[in-house]
């Protein structure tokens, strides 16, 4: 019988550590972002939460700094390439490195497609896809100087199941799972992981009005076998095990956090 080396049992929990790691989250400022940016900070993480206004980062860098982590507030816009630079520069010149990138940014509108402006329809694409492109493109030069990172993409149910009224959201979402594939097939021999979790239904403040209506709520309970909506808190064990050492022969997944969804 194959030995396992009792060292790898019992430094198993600290695998999930993220001790000193430092740790850029767009799209910061509210919802998932900023879960995910507290999460990663109560495992042990510096974090730069990012966002377009400096006012919308600036309290989520304050509950940081109140878990004893550095914080950094820090203002970029995604879809162009110069800000993301800049940011990426401030980070690595504030904190030294990037360790981990989850890309949060993200933008959905619904509407019959033959109404759906074409210039909505790309500027969809451009925060969702173009915007995590460009992030991964420069956090990633950084990543492969060190000698390795971990990125988390946030993908969506809708980037495996089309929607109706909605030509723009699955699209890129699509394309971020695939793009989660091809970084991740790139990079892996340098030791970055690239990785994509895709929630359904998860309860925050832009979504709460939606699903507090009756109709509404029935119909995605009856989606869920596990019969609830997501809370933010569900996907804080996901993101802090992607971002750890814990996940390092995980790479190019699409991680569904869904509650069944998509297995019904």
């Amino acid at each position: 019988m194959e030995q396992i080396p009792r060292e790898k049992l019992e430094r198993l929990l600290s695998q999930f550590a993220l001790t000193d790691k430092v740790a850029v989250v767009t799209g910061g400022s509210r919802g998932l972002g900023r879960g995910i940016a507290l999460a990663l900070a109560a495992a042990g993480a510096h974090v730069a939460p990012v966002a377009r206004t400096l006012a919308d980062v600036q309290g989520v860098a304050d509950e940081i700094r109140s878990l004893d982590r550095r914080a950094l507030a820090v203002t970029a816009d995604v879809t162009d390439e110069a800000s993301v630079q800049a940011m990426v520069g401030r980070v690595t010149d504030e904190l030294g490195r990037i360790d981990i990138l989850v890309n949060s940014a993200g933008i959905v509108s619904l509407k019959p497609t033959i109404e759906f402006p074409v210039e909505e329809w790309q500027w969809i694409l451009d925060v969702n896809l173009r915007g995590t492109f460009i992030c991964c493109k420069e956090a990633g030069k950084v990543m492969l100087g060190q000698g390795g990172g971990k990125i988390i993409n946030m993908s969506s149910v809708r980037g495996l199941q089309g929607r109706a009224n909605d030509p723009a959201y699955p699209t890129s979402k699509g394309g971020v799972n695939l793009l989660t594939k091809s970084l991740a097939i790139e990079w892996a021999r340098q030791g970055i992981n690239v990785n994509a979790i895709a929630p359904t239904f998860i309860r925050t403040d832009l979504n709460a009005a939606m699903l507090d209506d009756p109709a509404t709520c029935d119909w995605v309970l009856s989606r869920i076998p596990m019969g609830r909506v997501g809370q933010i808190w569900d996907i804080f064990g996901l993101a802090v095990f992607l971002a750890s050492p814990a996940s390092d022969f995980i790479t190019g997944q699409t991680i569904y956090l869904d509650g069944g969804w998509t297995a019904a």
